[in-house]
């Protein structure tokens, strides 16, 4: 006796399957009439897309703006990966509850059962949630939670966020709501930071603001204790000096001319009475004098020659001449004597500027000394004061910060109402693959029953087996 073929011929395969033609059918209709039913019961869910551009680059509103991001070239993406990340937190979805009042929506929060069997089986199964888990905005915080995707599209910035619920406006409600909320928790936290800096540089400004005062005060009583008496920024002693420096100049060059002035005086002295005098020593008497000398010579001079120098009427014009000489000479002795004064104090004065600058000279030098210790000290309150102004200007930025928004982030789509739904999925997506699972199902159920039918014939066919067996499958088949 040869041994069956372990695997079916084709031929076989094709026999079984047409004996078994209707329970294939019967299996494909029975698959989807299931399909029908479940897409009958199944509730349809509607899903809406927020996008929003994350630019790694924020806007340059401000030259020293704390929370400015400015990354690396490899850095941008991360960057856009943690607002995804932001845009799922509880402080973001948060806002969104309570502004939706998703608490009381029975699709985010059910109603639990009051049906004493359903509660005692959820305390037998530990099923029961604690206490704590209970409160309504937890709840339809986690179940937010699961009808919420966000991801990044690969090489951009941009983020989608994906909400889906039962109802396509409340979708798209969401969806927008997290947008909002999420813009609004990115201005707080800046605003955050923006506070926290500015209280602490204000809390650090009260220490440097005294130790500015206790440096002034260390400038003021060494001042005083070393009578360093400043004027316009300057040493009083310093400012003496130069002024003194000033005066001398000026005084020496007072001196030399009214030395120059005498000389001058004192050469005209023995000159006669019409030689003309420097402009500088020239008065109106004098003008006048030399005028009327110059006339009563040329009178004189025209009666000698028409009456000769013998004659009585020249002794009158000569004794005239004597007269003016003699006046002349008067002024010039006047004008010297003037001379003589005006030096005398020009020199005086000079001495007496010479002598107050030698005495500032000492008390300047002495001043030196102790400027030494006062430049330190000064410095030292320069470096404090340029700190603390420095902190001041910075808390008055930080301060103001808090008040502007430099992020580069918006929506470059908004979520608008689906207008298919997006679970179940579509009939005639469904139907098919139902159809065709059944109609798979029940060849596979065909195959098995012929292979059982086929070796019940074999076995009867076979000698060996005992004749009632053989007619007791002969009934049954």
């Amino acid at each position: 006796m040869e041994r069956p073929s372990s695997a079916p011929e084709p031929a076989a395969i094709l026999r079984r399957l047409r004996r078994g033609l209707g329970l294939i059918v019967l299996a494909g209709v029975i698959a989807v009439a299931l399909a029908v039913a479940g897409l009958g019961l199944l509730k349809p869910a509607y899903t809406s897309v927020l996008q929003i551009l994350v630019d790694p680059t924020d806007l340059s509103v401000i030259a020293n703006d704390l929370t400015t991001r400015s990354p690396q070239a490899d850095s941008g993406v991360s960057i856009a990966e943690s607002q995804a990340r932001v845009i799922q937190s509880d402080s973001v979805l948060s806002r969104v509850v309570e502004r939706l009042k998703l608490a009381t929506d029975d699709e985010f929060v059910r109603t639990p059962s009051t049906n004493p069997v359903v509660i005692g089986v959820k305390q037998l199964l530990g099923l029961d949630p604690p206490p704590a888990s209970r409160d309504p905005v937890n709840i339809a915080l986690d179940t937010l939670r699961t009808k919420l995707g966000v991801r990044r599209a690969e090489r951009t910035f941009v983020i989608d966020v994906y909400v889906q619920t039962l109802d396509p406006e409340k979708s798209a409600r969401i969806a927008n709501a997290i947008g909002d909320a999420y813009f609004a928790e990115e201005a707080r936290a800046r605003m955050d930071a923006a506070r926290r800096a500015s209280d602490a540089l204000s809390g650090r400004l009260t220490s440097l603001r005294r130790g500015v005062e206790e440096a002034e005060g260390k400038v003021v009583r060494y001042r005083e204790a070393n009578k360093l008496v400043t004027t316009s920024g300057r040493l009083l002693s310093d400012q003496q000096l130069s002024d003194l420096n000033q005066q001398l100049v000026t005084a020496t060059i007072r001196t030399a001319e009214a030395q120059s002035r005498l000389d001058q005086a004192r050469r005209m002295r023995t000159g006669e009475a019409g030689t003309s005098l420097p402009e500088m020593l020239q008065s109106t008497e004098m003008q006048n004098l030399r005028q009327s000398y110059a006339s009563l010579s040329r009178n004189t001079a025209e009666l000698a020659t028409r009456l000769g120098e013998r004659h009585p009427a020249m002794a009158e014009q000569f004794a005239q001449q004597r007269d003016l000489q003699r006046m002349i000479q008067r002024e010039k002795e006047r004008i010297i004597d003037t001379s003589q004064k005006d030096y005398d104090r020009a020199a005086a004065t000079e001495a007496a500027v010479r002598k107050s600058l030698d005495r500032a000279k000492v008390e300047t030098s002495g001043n030196d000394r102790a400027n030494v210790g006062l430049r330190e000290l000064e410095r030292e309150l320069d470096s404090r004061r340029a700190v603390y102004e420095t902190f001041l200007r910075r808390a008055r930025e930080t301060s103001e910060q808090e008040r502007l928004n430099s992020s580069n982030v918006r929506v470059i789509s908004a979520a608008t109402p689906a207008r298919l739904r997006s679970w179940p999925p579509s009939p005639k997506v469904i139907l098919p693959v139902a159809l065709a699972l059944g109609l798979a199902l029940g060849a596979g159920l065909a195959l098995l029953r012929g292979a059982s039918r086929d070796r019940r014939d074999a076995m009867d066919r076979s000698p060996a087996a005992p004749v009632g067996a053989r007619s007791f499958r002969a009934v049954d088949a």
